[in-house]
């Protein structure tokens, strides 16, 4: 933990409301949680041992993520056990937002945040963003007029006939699955045409279209599997340019074409109040934290590496995933709210087209 943290962890949390004074185990709040458990148990443990408000937990697999929680909280809204959701992406919260079974945001939280990053109908904000990039193996690709600009490099046969493949994760669940929607909400014909041929790609050996965006990044570092560049997150990327890149061989490109208009999706966390929990007056104290400059601050110092959203957020010295949207490369403008209206719209076409990935 870096130089002032706990401090400023103490001095936050005391001046959140006192919900929970007295620093009983007894206090408690449910936290159903979609991000990695190796950066979001340790929050939820730092906000435990500040208060003394125990935090029941519930986190989500990779393969069902962002699918698995959404479904248990519509589910149980006559009777909810959660209090407090933290999603590692905003697709399919907003769809609850707007599907009613989330409350509306405690006062004064929203207005921290940038307009672009809040919900216009009160119920959650959007803080710690990852990016999705490509990450590229310079040993096959030494020549940075090879690298990809935009997505649709993905399908360019100049890489096969390099005797190269190229990688994306299945857009079946996950932030594949939210950026999948993204490009269909946006423009549906473009968007399919490029599904369409990612499948063909794959049938032909073009592609490895894999089971998650971990293994996508996997698959890009083993320069023997011959696959070029893939289509990952920021926070895979990062664990690849730190953990697995001992030569220097990996590098981070985020689609960005000049030719292009779509740009770099951003998919931020997000964080709202379950209506009806169970523990209302704990959720809220939950809710303050986790929105928190100081927790944006240790997502950004994190293992996931993941973009500060409002202005004031230090990052890391050693940044080479955390450039600021807007200053070091061009953010796709997206309409979340359309996005989440239309977050299953396509669900079993794209379920047709990819058949889950060995």
């Amino acid at each position: 933990m870096h130089h002032t943290i706990s401090r400023l962890l103490f001095c936050l949390l005391m001046a959140l409301p006192l919900a929970a004074c007295g620093g009983s185990d007894e206090a408690k709040v449910t936290l159903y949680c979609g991000v990695d458990q190796d950066q979001s148990r340790r929050i939820a443990d730092l906000f435990r041992q500040q208060t003394g408000v125990a935090v029941d937990y519930h986190g989500e697999t990779e393969a069902m993520r962002s699918v698995g929680l959404p479904k248990r909280i519509w589910e149980a809204r006559g009777r909810p056990r959660a209090d407090v959701y933290w999603s590692n992406e905003i697709m399919h919260m907003v769809h609850l937002c707007k599907s009613g079974v989330m409350a509306p945001l405690p006062t004064g939280v929203a207005e921290q945040f940038p307009g672009a990053w809040r919900d216009p109908g009160g119920k959650y904000v959007a803080f710690g963003a990852r990016a999705r990039v490509f990450l590229v193996n310079k040993e096959l690709l030494p020549d940075p007029k090879d690298w990809p600009r935009k997505v649709e490099d993905l399908l360019d046969p100049k890489y096969a006939a390099m005797g190269y493949a190229t990688s994306m994760a299945e857009p079946l669940t996950g932030t594949t699955y939210t950026h999948a929607v993204a490009l269909l909400t946006g423009n549906e014909a473009r968007a399919k045409k490029f599904f369409e041929a990612v499948a063909a790609a794959r049938e032909e050996g073009t592609m490895k279209v894999v089971s998650s965006n971990g293994r996508v990044m996997r698959t890009v570092a083993d320069s023997s599997g011959k696959v070029c560049f893939g289509l990952t997150d920021t926070d895979d990327s990062y664990i690849a340019l730190t953990e697995k890149d001992p030569k220097g061989n990996l590098v981070v490109v985020y689609p960005d074409s000049a030719d292009d208009d779509i740009g770099t999706v951003l998919i931020p966390n997000t964080a709202a109040i379950v209506k009806g929990g169970p523990h209302p007056q704990d959720a809220e104290r939950l809710l303050r934290w986790l929105v928190s400059p100081i927790v944006e601050e240790e997502l950004a110092r994190s293992r996931s590496a993941q973009i500060p959203l409002r202005e004031g957020v230090p990052l890391p010295e050693e940044a080479r995933l955390q450039w600021r949207p807007g200053a070091d490369f061009k953010a796709m403008p997206i309409d979340w709210q359309a996005v989440g209206d239309n977050a299953d719209r396509w669900r079993d076409w794209l379920t047709r087209l990819f058949k889950p990935a060995n």
